[in-house]
């Protein structure tokens, strides 16, 4: 079984320089497959250290207004 929380500190250590920072940015599926075990979708993925939690935002209503699709625990990865 693959620690994916444990992935995605790495992943923001990596990124941000620590594992409670934020990144925001789009990946592929491929490498969503590889840090999480998933593909959330095409948008804007966050993920959040302080939090811990995974979110997937979309933009809506012709690009004016985002809305959040998923919002996952690490714990629940």
């Amino acid at each position: 079984m693959t620690d994916h929380a444990a992935h995605l500190a790495m992943f923001l250590q990596a990124k941000t320089g620590t594992v409670c920072g934020v990144w925001k940015g789009r990946m592929t599926a491929s490498e969503q497959r590889a840090l999480f075990g998933r593909f959330l979708g095409k948008g804007t993925l966050v993920i959040d250290g302080a939090r811990e939690e995974l979110r997937m935002i979309v933009k809506v209503c012709f690009g004016l207004d985002y809305d959040t699709r998923e919002c996952i625990a690490w714990r629940a990865l």
